[in-house]
């Protein structure tokens, strides 16, 4: 199922010199909980080898992606979860200019603070066609429902949206489904369903409508791996499923048909048809671009390969990465409570093996279907004589794999924020075919890139409020490298915030222990509380990246490392708690409370001097 992206070749070879000076037709594909080292491009870039440090990968379509445009090497998201991710992503702006830090729903009609989201933005002032299919991931309450809005004469986020898993489900394009039971007035426990091959359907966990032994069946069949604390077992273990095999084949996934679903569309002009899921659909206007946005779920839970790909893999040997007992005891309070829940050192060799296999074979699939929507992609722009422009993001933000001893996200390390990014265009005077920018890039910067491609002036005043910076100017060199980039995992961990520099990384609480964290109760009590908090009470974090790149060794009460911790600690607090920084009590309707605290405006200047460690 790896296909060659021919259409990829025929741009190197000079055939984009064709194409008029339109508006490009823009193409977006995030992956969800992709690691970096999951792809051989990256890996050469970084340590002049294919495999990642714990062995072998596969990503031929995306290494030809890289090799037919410009690799952002050093980019990093802003929270290493999906929700707040992608609305900082969507919004070109920061968590702490948005006021959303994690999964809550928020409705921000009618608040002050708001802009569009640049699709929004794309249509309703350059004109675009934007059409989106897969995890958008966002939980706008504004944009819930696509088909009720527009029904309702509303506007939506996206012009037209192919589906998820819901729609995909009904029209029986999937091979799971989950789902929350309502009984008895409250949430009953989670359902998935899963659709093997031939057609047979299994219940899990054992519900009234599962037969009796489906647990056990569906355990053998997919050779599942759920995450388990310590003091359980695999056998009988149900969190999150970090291993086992697809019960369908490559081209019976629901991601491979998010890729057909969007293809189809792309490939219809004017007039009426219906998409995949069955619900009828006006056909494009060729006159107008097209923005075109492609939200793949893999390799996130539940990680299931399909057998093609699994079996690439199963005789693999990986490198575990190891976990001291040293590491663990300087991990601040809030590591350990994550620790606490996903910690996986106690696994099996065996299990560990599979949890890493599975993972990687799952990537290698995810690969082909990047490929395929590319392909695609650039030869409907071919046809139609219009530029076009590809942004590839491996992940929304990463996964560890026995890093820091756990399986999961939302944390400060680079494994949890690091996300290159490749762009590819028929312009390769903007985007140079096989360039390799590393300088620090964020995940901020997609959006003014998007609406700079797209013939929006994005350094009219009226767009300020964008935290990002063009792609294209970042790789032309036309404006200053960043010192640091700026992170703020919150959920799960409670409110914590992150500065990296391209030699040391900074991360500290920035409320405390006793708050729950940025949730409706305590939105813009205790903003300051980190300016003047002891050291030891913000549990902080900071690694030399140039000694240990992997981030194991905490030096924040290292007296040597002082001056360094003191200029990246007044640095941080400054832009996160003072620099227009916003706090919403979210109430699920439009006009929620917002507190702002602006005490160190400007604050956000991408400059920085780190001064040297003091002596031994």
């Amino acid at each position: 199922m790896i296909r060659n992206l021919t259409f990829l070749i025929l741009v190197l070879a000079g055939s984009a010199s064709q194409l008029s000076a339109e508006e490009p037709n823009m193409l977006w594909i995030i992956t969800d909980d992709q690691r970096a080292d999951s792809i051989a491009a990256f890996n050469r870039m970084i340590r002049k080898q294919d495999d990642s440090p714990l062995g072998k990968v596969l990503s031929p379509n995306v290494d030809r992606l890289a090799e037919a445009g410009t690799t952002f090497l050093y980019t990093f998201n802003q929270n290493p979860g999906c929700a707040p991710s992608r609305t900082s992503m969507h919004t070109g702006r920061y968590s702490h200019r948005t006021g959303v830090y994690g999964f809550e729903y928020y409705d921000p009609r009618g608040m002050e603070h708001w802009r569009p989201m640049f699709p929004e933005i794309l249509r309703d002032e350059a004109g675009y066609q934007t059409v989106m299919a897969g995890k958008r991931g966002i939980r706008a309450k504004h944009f819930a429902n696509n088909e009720w809005q527009l029904k309702q004469g509303m506007k939506t986020l996206y012009d037209v949206n192919l589906g998820y898993r819901n729609e995909f489900f009904k029209a029986g394009l999937t091979e799971w489904h989950s789902e929350s039971i309502w009984s008895k007035g409250k949430m009953g426990p989670k359902t998935e369903y899963y659709f093997p091959s031939d057609g047979e359907k299994l219940a899990w966990p054992e519900e009234k409508d599962a037969k009796p032994n489906d647990e056990a069946e569906i355990r053998k069949r997919f050779d599942l791996l759920c995450h388990y604390k310590p003091g359980g077992n695999a056998a009988t273990a149900t969190g999150e499923i970090i291993g086992g095999v697809n019960p369908q084949t490559v081209d019976g996934t629901r991601e491979y048909h998010f890729v057909q679903a969007m293809l189809r569309h792309l490939n219809q002009e004017g007039g009426e048809y219906t998409d995949l899921t069955g619900v009828k659909r006006q056909g494009l206007d060729p006159k107008r671009p097209v923005f075109a946005y492609c939200g793949f779920e893999f390799p996130h839970t539940p990680v299931l390969p399909p057998e093609e790909f699994r079996k690439q893999f199963a005789n693999e040997t990986y490198k575990v990465p190891e976990f001291t007992d040293r590491e663990l005891a300087e991990f601040p309070p809030q590591i350990q409570k994550m620790f606490g829940n996903w910690n996986t050192d106690h696994f099996t060799a065996e299990e560990k093996q599979q949890m890493i296999r599975d993972y990687y074979a799952y990537c290698a699939y995810g690969d082909s279907l990047v490929g395929q929507m590319a392909d695609g992609f650039i030869k409907f722009s071919e046809k139609q004589g219009r530029p076009w422009m590809i942004l590839y993001v491996c992940g929304d933000h990463g996964w560890r794999l026995n890093e820091h001893g756990m399986a999961s996200k939302f944390l400060h390390y680079d494994i949890d924020l690091h996300n290159p990014v490749v762009v590819v265009s028929s312009d390769k005077k903007k985007f140079p075919a096989g360039k390799v920018v590393r300088e620090l890039t964020e995940f901020v910067d997609m959006a003014p890139t998007f609406l700079a491609a797209g013939g929006v002036d994005v350094d009219d005043k009226r767009y300020d409020y964008l935290d990002g910076r063009d792609f294209a100017k970042t790789a032309a060199g036309s404006i200053r490298p960043r010192d640091y980039v700026i992170a703020q995992p919150t959920w799960v961990i409670g409110p914590r915030a992150v500065i990296r520099t391209k030699d040391y990384k900074y991360a500290m609480r920035i409320r405390p222990r006793k708050s729950l964290g940025v949730l409706p109760a305590n939105a813009g009590k205790d903003m300051k509380w980190a300016i003047n908090a002891d050291l030891k009470d913000v549990e902080p974090t900071l690694f030399d990246l140039k000694e240990d790149p992997d981030e194991t060794k905490n030096l924040a009460f290292d007296p040597r490392y002082e001056p360094v911790l003191k200029a990246l600690r007044t640095k941080l607090q400054n832009i996160v708690l003072g620099d227009q920084a916003v706090e919403v009590h979210w109430t699920g309707k439009g006009g929620s409370p917002v507190k702002i605290s602006n005490f160190a405006k400007g604050a956000d200047d991408n400059k920085l001097e780190v001064p040297e460690p003091n002596p031994s």
